[in-house]
């Protein structure tokens, strides 16, 4: 029951509204007693009205004087002033923290207060919450910030500005002070991409990663955009990273894997990767111009098919155990390239380790050595020639000092006749000769190789040196019993040079010829004009040159058969000097033999004088008949090809040049020649290889193939027949010849 004085002085209706509000209320007199207790203060105090009337507020809640709480001071001096007091205090009672109003008034005080308990811890939370999300994003090193996004009247993106970073974000960007500011006042020359994709954020509150440059900033940037709070639609969070020098060590790195990977593939060596158990993963493209393997073909093992039937056994045992040993090892094996050839390898390989010291995977390089091993095999076998050479030299300076000595000992013992002295003197001077020859050879041999010898050089007629050389190699032909054939052009030859030196280099061709001929043989001498050169061919019937020997024969101390070479007697250097004088005269030799007992041919070329080349008459096209064909001319020399191309163009024929293997398929495949004239030593595809394409296709089996090569031996033309070539032409090639080939497609 409410107490008379304040029912008295309280409207019934206010009271009402007292009861009805959720803040608690009292009314306290000047002594501070409560006069008046609502509902809502009973429920949170948990104490009665009727326990709180009459008594004193600081009796029942001493807390409340308690500093920063309602003390008796603050309620006088907000009686004077006539101002409300608003604190908050703690209950220690209670336990609660609440929020207190004092309102002073005629008679006391009306106190209103509310429990503020949840609101204290909340904000607490929050504020511990703050801290932690501030320590946590001042702590990483990646740059944050909240933007706030600017748009224009249309809704475009056009600027934002930082509300927000951390402190790793100067670092980051090298932006300062940027909070308050908006990104074109710090970087005016800002690219549009940033605000647009930043807004496209902002509008459609999906995250966004990306890697960009920003170029006022001259930094690259890892960026993570997001909307952390989805009811501020033009804020947007960024957690971005400089990335700058890891993209130029990217960079770096790509280039130089790239540099790597083109000297790789420029190198001539195969370089290739295996994995642990020795399986090749990866090899350079040299290993594919070399073998012709394709990729399918060279992995795991595959690559040991292209080794040489008799090395490949021994070389997969030597690979796998020096696989199984794990450390560096070096093969040497022989490899079938693509074009038959044989190539000797040298195989290099070194183990890479994994942390654990197990081996991760194999490194090596092929590198072609045949080079190498052809020179090793070149010296040994130049030291065999040369200890066989010093011993025919000892056995031929020994033969006639045996007749000298003899001869000596004749006239020391007295008492002979003038004609038996005679007979001695004679004899005992062809041996000196004999030995005078043999000096004059090696002294010749000598000046030559070191350049010491001078050329008397006039316009030379030749078929006056080859007289001349027959006339001095009559003697040993005669005296074998040997018939010569000898024929000579109607007009002149002529060619400048030495004329004692190029019937000493036609003389010894002749001498050669006669010795190693059983008696009653034939030798064929003729001398041709052909075009920008002279040919001088001295032929026989003598014991031939094995084909082994016909690129050595000129070799010094090179010997065809040692047993004839002794029987026959000489140094056995006489073709070296051939050669080297036909070579001081900017011409070449060439020998030429079916075999042993086939006999043999030697061919001197020598260029024309300048004189002879001014009489020459102007090329003539040959008339020739033959209808125009499609013909298609291959070379990887393109002057050579084009230069062809143009005569046979200019004989009426449809002509296309190609100046590679692939190249030609390609373009056969479309315009299906009816002749192809192609070159053997191409590189990437040989023309080997590209015969047998060209005769598996449908277009290509009945197409005249014509193979135009600087090689011109009989296993080079019976290599060309086995890839499907009607015909093989040596070059230089005459016109005359290819046009006679193309007018056989007549009578097909």
């Amino acid at each position: 029951m409410m107490p008379a004085p304040v029912t008295a002085d309280l409207e019934l209706d206010a009271i009402q509204v007292l009861e009805s509000v959720s803040d608690g209320f009292f009314a306290c007199d000047r002594e501070l007693r409560f006069l008046y207790v609502n509902g809502a203060a009973e429920r949170q105090l948990a104490r009665s009205r009727a326990d709180l009337l009459g008594r004193k507020l600081y009796e029942v809640y001493p807390e409340l004087a308690a500093p920063g709480g309602i003390d008796e001071d603050s309620l006088h001096e907000a009686a004077r002033s006539g101002e409300r007091i608003e604190r908050e205090y703690f209950s220690t009672k209670a336990g609660r923290w609440y929020r207190g109003c004092v309102h002073p008034r005629s008679w006391g005080w009306a106190i209103y207060f509310h429990d503020v308990t949840r609101a204290r811890l909340t904000r607490r939370a929050l504020g511990e919450s703050e801290q932690h999300y501030r320590t946590l994003i001042d702590s990483i090193d990646q740059g944050y910030c909240v933007i706030e996004m600017l748009f224009d009247e249309n809704g475009e993106a056009v600027d934002y500005r930082f509300l927000e970073v951390n402190r790793a974000f100067e670092a980051q960007t090298g932006l300062a002070d940027a909070v308050g500011h908006r990104m074109t006042e710090l970087a005016p020359g800002h690219e549009r991409f940033w605000f647009e994709m930043y807004g496209d954020v902002a509008r459609s509150g999906e995250p966004a990663r990306f890697e960009r440059y920003a170029a006022a900033l001259d930094r690259w940037f890892d960026v993570y955009a997001f909307r952390s709070d989805s009811s501020a639609t033009n804020r947007v969070s960024l957690l971005f990273r400089d990335v700058t020098e890891r993209r130029r060590t990217d960079d770096a790195l790509r280039e130089s894997e790239e540099r790597f990977r083109v000297l790789v593939e420029a190198m001539a060596q195969a370089v290739w990767e295996a994995d642990a158990a020795g399986s090749i993963a990866r090899y350079s493209p040299s290993w594919r111009v070399l073998t012709g393997q394709r990729l399918d073909q060279w992995l795991g093992s595959g690559w040991l098919e292209a080794v040489h039937p008799d090395d490949r056994d021994a070389t997969r045992r030597r690979w796998a155990e020096a696989i199984a040993r794990g450390v560096p090892f070096e093969l040497e094996y022989r490899i079938v390239a693509a074009d038959g050839s044989v190539h000797w390898s040298n195989d290099h390989a070194a183990p890479l380790f994994a942390a654990d010291g197990t081996v991760r995977k194999w490194v090596g390089m092929n590198v072609d050595i045949t080079e190498r091993r052809s020179a090793e095999e070149a010296l040994r076998e130049a030291d065999r020639r040369k200890d066989e050479f010093l011993a025919i030299l000892a056995h031929e300076l020994r033969n006639p000092l045996a007749p000298l000595r003899t001869g000596i000992e004749i006239m020391r013992m007295g008492r002979i006749d003038p004609e038996r002295i005679e007979r001695v003197r004679a004899m005992m001077g062809r041996q000196v000769d004999h030995m005078v020859a043999l000096v004059d050879d090696l002294m010749d041999v000598s000046r030559i190789s070191g350049g010491r010898i001078v050329l008397d050089r006039h316009p030379v007629e030749l078929a006056a040196v080859i007289r001349s050389a027959l006339e001095a190699s009559d003697p040993i032909i005669r005296q074998k019993r040997h018939e010569v054939s000898l024929t000579l052009p109607a007009e002149a030859v002529w060619v400048d040079g030495d004329r004692h030196r190029l019937t000493q280099a036609i003389g010894n061709l002749l001498t050669n010829a006669a010795k190693y001929m059983e008696p009653n043989g034939h030798i064929f001498v003729t001398l041709e004009r052909r075009e920008r050169e002279a040919v001088v061919c001295v032929k026989d019937t003598g014991v031939g040159i094995p084909p082994a020997m016909l690129e050595k024969v000129f070799e010094l101390f090179a010997q065809v058969d040692s047993a004839i070479d002794r029987r026959q007697g000489g140094l056995g250097i006489g073709l070296t000097i051939v050669r080297q004088l036909v070579e001081l005269h900017g011409g070449h030799v060439e020998a030429h033999s079916e075999g042993p007992g086939r006999g043999s041919e030697f061919v001197v070329r020598l260029p024309l004088s300048a004189a002879a080349l001014e009489e020459l008459e102007a090329p003539r096209i040959p008339e020739a008949a033959v209808r125009s064909r499609r013909v298609l001319v291959v070379d990887d020399n393109a002057d050579a090809a084009q230069a062809m191309g143009t005569m046979l163009e200019l004989l009426g024929h449809e002509v296309n040049v190609a100046f590679g293997g692939e190249q030609a398929l390609r373009l056969a495949e479309r315009i299906h020649p009816e002749v192809i004239l192609m070159d053997l030593g191409m590189p990437n595809m040989n023309g080997y290889v590209a015969a047998r394409r060209v005769r598996q296709s449908d277009w290509g089996r009945d197409v005249l193939l014509v193979a135009v090569t600087g090689w011109g031996q009989q296993a080079d033309r019976v290599a060309s027949e086995q890839v499907g070539f009607d015909h093989h032409l040596v070059k230089p090639v005459e016109l005359d010849a290819v046009q006679s080939l193309i007018a056989q497609l007549d009578s097909r």
